[in-house]
């Protein structure tokens, strides 16, 4: 099952558990594949093992992000890369071009670490900090939707982004 972010969960201790969900049915979602499974490319280009650095790359910048931390570089990304100038196609093309040819064991190890640290850096966050808004976790990065509450951020970039990127690896392995 897909969490639901029309509704994010409103405590801290209900985002980690419904995040711990989704890691565990997205690790379930390729712990079959072989090796040669993780790296060939689907028809958007990306392999499995590509969707997990992306999903690790992103993991990392909301860990930094929730620290009040310059989120982009955590990301292996510039500090001005921020999806408001550059774009999150290009952002999501530079994390691709980036972690393309990285062994698939430093991408799964990176991975594993990049999902502890988002898990560390939301838990030490109180129930009322997951309602403030972006922009007070990063002023020097303002957005047009600034305003918004970290919770969307936190939902978008952990349990939420795990289960997105679950699907496109369930169904480019159901294909074949």
């Amino acid at each position: 099952m897909t969490e639901d972010l029309s509704s994010p969960p409103p405590t801290v201790q209900e985002v980690l558990e419904s995040t711990e969900r989704e890691w565990t049915a997205l690790q379930a979602s390729f712990s079959d594949l072989d090796d040669s499974q993780m790296t060939v490319a689907g028809t958007e280009g990306w392999s499995v093992k590509d969707e997990l650095a992306h999903v690790a790359a992103w993991a990392r910048g909301l860990a930094a992000l929730v620290r009040k931390q310059g989120r982009y570089p955590p990301m292996g990304l510039p500090e001005d890369a921020a999806p408001n100038t550059v774009g999150i196609e290009k952002i999501n093309q530079m994390i691709f071009e980036r972690n393309r040819d990285r062994p698939l064991n430093e991408v799964l190890a990176e991975l594993e670490a990049a999902h502890l640290d988002a898990l560390r850096a939301v838990s030490e966050l109180s129930d009322e900090d997951l309602l403030r808004p972006f922009d007070d976790y990063q002023p020097q990065d303002r957005r047009p939707d600034g305003h918004i509450p970290i919770l969307w951020l936190i939902a978008g970039n952990t349990y939420g982004h795990y289960a997105e990127h679950r699907k496109t690896i369930t169904d480019l392995w159901s294909k074949t």
